[in-house]
């Protein structure tokens, strides 16, 4: 009996003190880590809330951007961090692609990486140099048929590869991936014609550039038209059926005490919800979540259990 008092007091002492350690964050400043290079839309997420929650904590809030192996090399620093808190990281689709990709990846995604949010949901878009001979849909889909495997396009996840190969299949049409880094390399090579098609984000600092004739917008990929581009054809015009959005995230160490998680979670919902910053994520073309840790944990298992017949049928490695 005595052991057991003993043991229900060390309990209950831990759980105090994981609490205390939860409110107290943070005691230094907290890393942030951008699995791609400065310049892209996680990038811009990143940077746009790092002041604010510095902000917030009364501690530098430090992005440090670490690109390469699609995402891996970045998510593999938060896997590996202290569960503390002190190093999270932001991640997109790849996140839940890259286990069903590779035999070699670093992390187990849920055992070594916990969801701490969804941070914001967005459109995807196909942008083109203005040389390229197709303009819309109909006539990208067309240009596919009759030129299978000619019409080359630029990405900087495996998620948008697979959005891709998605539509392929949908549409009996057969287009190259050419893998980035990162979103802005990809851009400048659009922009200096290296390459004539790119899926990225629909963001309004790309938008900018197809208002002043450097690009143009062939059409979105979400079921409905993006906010910024209300006017522009969705690719399921052409395509029944078809619909590929993306969305941000923020992970944390797997084993980081589940009240830090909430706690991490809640500051940075209190920061999407300020309204310059709301205004922003807007601006940028996204919508802001900010999820419950357990929807976001929730929606990486969904998100895993839809790609994986896709990567199956495409055969996709990147081993």
């Amino acid at each position: 009996m005595n052991r057991i008092k003993h043991w229900l007091a060390a309990l209950a002492l831990g759980v105090i003190a994981t609490a205390a350690a939860a409110q107290a964050f943070p005691t230094r400043p907290v890393r942030v880590i951008v699995p791609f290079p400065p310049g892209g839309a996680t990038d811009t997420l990143a940077r746009l809330m790092a002041e604010k929650l510095a902000e917030r904590w009364k501690q530098p809030v430090v992005i440090e951007n670490k690109p390469g192996a699609n995402t891996m090399i970045g998510t593999d620093v938060v896997a590996k961090a202290p569960p503390d808190g002190h190093t999270l990281g932001i991640v997109t689709g790849s996140h839940v692609t890259n286990p069903l990709l590779t035999s070699k990846l670093p992390y187990d995604t849920f055992k070594d990486l916990t969801g701490v949010m969804m941070l914001t949901r967005f459109h995807m878009a196909l942008y083109a140099a203005p040389s390229f001979p197709a303009s819309t849909p109909a006539e990208l889909i067309a240009l596919a048929k009759k030129e299978p495997g000619r019409v080359a396009y630029a990405s900087a996840t495996t998620q948008s590869y697979l959005g891709m190969e998605l539509m392929n299949a949908m549409a009996g049409t057969r287009m190259q991936y050419v893998p980035y880094k990162g979103s802005s390399q990809a851009l400048t090579d659009l922009l200096g014609g290296h390459v004539q098609l790119m899926i990225d984000p629909v963001l309004q600092s790309t938008l900018d550039h197809v208002k002043s004739g450097k690009l143009k917008l062939i059409g979105t990929m979400g079921a409905k038209p993006a906010e910024l581009t209300p006017t522009a054809p969705v690719l399921g015009s052409v395509v029944p059926g078809y619909d590929f959005s993306a969305a941000f995230g923020l992970v944390a160490a797997g084993s980081t005490p589940p009240e830090l998680v909430h706690r991490i979670r809640d500051d940075f919902a209190a920061v999407l919800k300020l309204p310059e910053v709301a205004q922003r994520v807007r601006d940028i073309g996204q919508e802001a979540v900010g999820s419950t840790p357990e929807e976001y944990n929730a929606y990486l298992q969904a998100e895993t259990r839809k790609w994986e017949p896709v990567v199956k049928a495409t055969g996709a490695k990147l081993d």
